[in-house]
């Protein structure tokens, strides 16, 4: 077993529930009440419709429950179908530094325990792992830059929170790991160009292989466990790097760090969208001259440079980019999950707007990051007036964090005309006492559509 393998799985492996901090706890039950919001508002969207049917074609002995119609199918499938909800809208959390979204395996650890009984307690261990070993992947290799996608960052951290729950010793907790990695590199192409359907279901796809690969090792299949280290390994096809120092007792987890979503679209469009909506009632659309929009390199090459991003035509291209997210947004006052609906996307007023958006690279701006997310935005009208907009930390940033009741209010926004009333008050209260369940699947239990045709209120926390 190389040095890395082995320094995950006695992580794995060893970290207890004492070990963590009230802090750790708090959080991680925070981004589990937002995860599950933004899958409930997800329902509706054809991805998740064309996942659910999917899933509803398989049977097994071991079954678990696809959320809004608690079908039954096979873990694996009920973990695609539920992560592609959960991540569909682009409103989870997000590493806020072009690292993509570790609440994304929340739908393996939710199949899982839907058959595997597993108190909340177990549930939060393993929910903190997946945070640490996610983050600390990403710190450790920006695996990106070499055209790998993040949701291999999921493969990985959700397979060992897998294990985790279904008490894995030491060595199948190292073949688990090793083989989620071996055969799951997914490929970066998904999020260039005009994206598609596939950019919000890659982080289902990355749960539906760690169910798989935990399943497997604990059946007794092994893995290559020189996966990082070893001749033709992770280290040749992404780069060598030291893995991040992991926490100790009562240390500092990383569930804390990462960003949390107000606005449904890539996380580096939250910034720019914030700064257009707070001088969005000083300008006229039909006066506007242009809009320039000044970020940093990963914004700028994500989000605001290809010639796709000025001609959205797909739901997945609109929310990553940063011309039609801030005309969008200064055309009809905000940006939620109907921005994206066609009438809206093919508006003639929001294509002239969008024609008029200019996106610059400032290389100053870059020194602010990670630790700000700098947007710097000027809108010049046709009389030569000036409206100057700048942020650094949107709502739902770690410096700038959303509140309890802020992810509460998105909750029950998302769920509305989904849920009752009383079911939603019922998934809050049992979510904020997640560590006092003894089986974690009574979550899952509550997580049905009450209207067949549902369409949850507009998201706006």
């Amino acid at each position: 077993m190389d040095d890395t393998l082995r320094k995950l799985t006695d992580f794995t492996f060893n970290l207890k529930y004492d070990d963590l901090t009230p802090e750790a706890i708090h959080e991680c039950k925070r981004r589990f009440i937002d995860s599950l919001a933004c899958a409930i508002g997800g329902y509706n969207a054809e991805p998740c419709v064309i996942a659910r049917k999917v899933a509803g074609r398989a049977k097994s002995e071991k079954t678990a429950r696809v959320f809004g119609t608690l079908d039954r199918t096979t873990p694996e499938l009920a973990a695609f179908a539920n992560g592609v909800m959960i991540r569909y809208l682009d409103l989870n959390d997000a590493t806020g530094s072009g690292g993509g979204h570790p609440s994304d395996a929340f739908a393996a650890l939710l199949a899982v325990t839907d058959y595997h009984k597993t108190d909340g307690k177990t549930f939060l261990l393993a929910s903190i792992i997946v945070y640490e070993l996610y983050l600390g992947f990403f710190a450790g290799n920006r695996i990106r830059n070499r055209g790998w996608d993040h949701v291999v960052y999921t493969a990985l951290a959700a397979t060992a929170a897998l294990a985790k729950i279904m008490r894995l010793d030491h060595e199948t907790t190292a073949n688990a790991l090793a083989l989620v990695l071996t055969p799951n590199m997914a490929l970066e192409v998904s999020r260039r160009g005009q994206l598609t359907m596939w950019k919000g279901c890659a982080g289902g796809n990355a749960c539906r292989n760690a169910v798989f690969a935990a399943e497997l090792a604990a059946a007794g299949m092994t893995g290559p466990t020189t996966v990082f280290e070893g001749e033709q390994g992770l280290w040749n096809a992404a780069g060598k790097f030291d893995w991040p120092a992991l926490p100790g007792p009562q240390g500092h987890f990383r569930v804390a760090d990462s960003q949390l979503k107000i606005y449904p679209c890539e996380y580096h469009g939250q910034s720019p969208i914030e700064a257009m909506l707070a001088i969005r009632d000083q300008i006229d659309p039909s006066q506007v001259k242009s809009i320039v929009v000044t970020t940093y390199w990963f914004a700028w090459s994500e989000i605001g440079s290809e010639p796709e991003k000025w001609n959205p035509t797909t739901r997945e291209t609109a929310d990553h980019s940063i011309p039609f997210l801030v005309s969008a947004a200064l055309l009809y006052g905000w940006v939620d999950a109907a921005t994206y609906a066609p009438e809206n996307l093919f508006d003639p007023r929001l294509r002239e707007l969008i024609a008029k958006v200019e996106v610059i690279h400032d290389k100053e701006l870059d020194k602010m990051q990670p630790q700000s997310v700098p947007c710097r935005l000027v809108v010049t009208l046709n009389n030569g007036e000036r409206k100057v907009s700048n942020v650094d930390h949107p709502r739902g940033h770690v410096r700038n964090p959303a509140t309890d009741k802020d992810i509460e209010k998105k909750f029950r926004g998302l769920s509305a005309g989904a849920l009752s009333a009383r079911r939603i008050s019922r998934l809050l209260k049992l979510c904020w006492k997640l560590d006092e369940l003894e089986d974690v699947s009574e979550v899952v239990g509550l997580l049905r559509m009450e209207t067949a045709a549902a369409r949850p209120a507009p998201d706006r926390a």
